[in-house]
């Protein structure tokens, strides 16, 4: 015998009934004329068409985009003078106006004080709130809010789960999921205060406190509609087969963005250098680290977990100054105490190297063609290294050529082939050790010789 807590069953048959009910109300003629102008009138918006006819300086970008819920409530009124029905019309123009006025409130609210933390407020309050009213408000557009709420859907774990229960749930879990931040952002600063966390760390605890408030509102959620805690158990069992075979690698790069976000070793604005291109770190997201590579601009995606089991060279995990070297050399009738105080001085006038620690330069190898030389020196931001660098490349030629330094470069002497060879050119061609007899090619006196050894060995 099965036991009903296994049973999952689904019932459609009265949402069906409801379904057919919605297409006789929508096949009708004037239903169908309000939701294709509904239609075209978005689909203008979309792609700008609205906002390019009205280019007024009197009509800012944040006025603009009200053009379209606008013309939606006009063609209503213009539908009741002319004795159409006109409430889909009005009904569409007042819900996308609802919407889109969320754009000059904030413009507004910015301008009273550029401190104002508008974009959460709309994220975490405005935007849901208004979402969960215009939800209801479409169930009851499209029917009796009693009668769907009891309209039963489906039988999972033994528990009957109404249309009500659902919209209910996802309300709920909705919900959580956009208010869960505060609740976690408190605790984290709560726990810095008392437990004297240190701040880079409150992000991983903030994390922490984040999802286990969803957990558990969804587990709370889950008891208020009936499904009970021996389903729970069944559900963990089969998630913990899809872990351990599909998504372990999702999991995996999870718990590694915690611990990175915990640990504080990897966070927004350190540098890395991945790849021998120095990265900065953007976000660190819960699968992967978003970085931004210096030298093009390149956004880059590395897996969490990366972190782990490869070496990342840090700049900015202690301090974030850098040591740079440039190389140069000068001929060997330069006296290296003036080169060395004029590769010191150059560094020194760039606005981006620091004064401490002290620039030096050193004399380090007697080369073929020149003494060479090294300038270090550090900068505040290792990202600016390169650029430094080149700078003073550049100032180091333009001071040598003024000072008359000259900066040899290897140079090869090419002696031109002759036949017969004079003595000079054979000497050179044999380096010294013999002269090839005049008048007989090199190449015709050894075979000669390499034919004699044959026949006589």
């Amino acid at each position: 015998m099965t036991s009903p807590l296994l049973l999952t069953t689904i019932s459609p048959g009265a949402i069906a009934d409801e379904f057919l009910v919605w297409l006789v109300y929508l096949n009708r003629g004037t239903v169908q004329l309000q939701l294709l102008l509904v239609a075209l009138v978005m689909l203008a918006e979309h792609r700008g068409i609205l906002r390019r006819r009205v280019k007024h300086r009197l009509f800012p970008e944040y006025i603009r985009v009200l053009i379209g819920p606008l013309l939606l409530l006009f063609s209503a009124a213009a539908f009741s003078l002319v004795g159409l029905p006109w409430g889909l019309l009005r009904y569409f123009g007042l819900l996308w106006l609802g919407w889109m006025l969320f754009t000059p409130l904030k413009t507004l609210l910015l301008r009273i004080n550029k401190k104002f933390p508008v974009e959460e407020l709309e994220s975490t309050f405005l935007r849901p709130v208004y979402v969960i009213v215009a939800s209801i408000s479409f169930v009851r557009l499209m029917g009796s809010m009693e009668n769907l709420s009891q309209m039963p859907v489906a039988n999972l774990f033994g528990v009957e789960l109404t249309l009500g229960r659902i919209y209910l749930a996802i309300i709920l879990i909705y919900t959580i999921f956009t208010l869960a931040s505060r609740p976690a952002t408190f605790l984290a600063w709560l726990s810095g205060v008392l437990l004297a966390v240190r701040p880079r760390n409150r992000r991983g605890l903030e994390l922490l406190f984040r999802y286990s408030f969803i957990i558990i509102g969804i587990i709370g959620v889950a008891y208020y509609i009936g499904i009970n805690g021996t389903a729970f158990i069944a559900i963990a069992g089969g998630l913990s087969v899809g872990i351990g075979f599909g998504v372990k690698e999702i999991i995996s790069n999870f718990i590694s963005s915690i611990w990175l976000l915990f640990e504080g070793s990897v966070r927004p604005g350190e540098i890395l250098m991945i790849n021998g291109d120095p990265c900065t770190v953007r976000k660190l997201g819960l699968r992967a680290t978003q970085l931004k590579r210096g030298r093009d601009g390149a956004e880059l995606l590395i897996p969490n977990q990366t972190f782990f089991t490869t070496e990342a060279t840090s700049f900015t995990q202690t301090e974030t100054s850098r040591r740079e070297s440039v190389f140069v050399g000068a001929a060997y009738e330069h006296d290296p105490d003036i080169i060395i105080e004029i590769l010191e001085d150059i560094a020194k006038s760039h606005k981006k190297v620091l004064e401490y620690p002290n620039v030096r330069a050193f004399m380090i190898d007697f080369a073929d063609s020149s003494i060479n030389y090294k300038l270090a020196f550090w900068v505040a931001n290792p990202l600016d290294s390169f650029d430094v660098a080149s700078d003073l490349r550049r100032t180091i030629w333009k001071r040598f050529e003024k000072e008359g330094i000259s900066i040899p470069f290897p140079q090869r002497q090419v002696y031109p082939m002759e036949w017969p060879p004079t003595l000079q050119q054979s000497l050179h061609s044999t380096g010294g050790r013999g002269v090839v007899p005049q008048g007989e090619p090199p190449e015709a006196a050894g075979s000669s010789e390499e034919s004699s050894g044959e026949a006589n060995p």
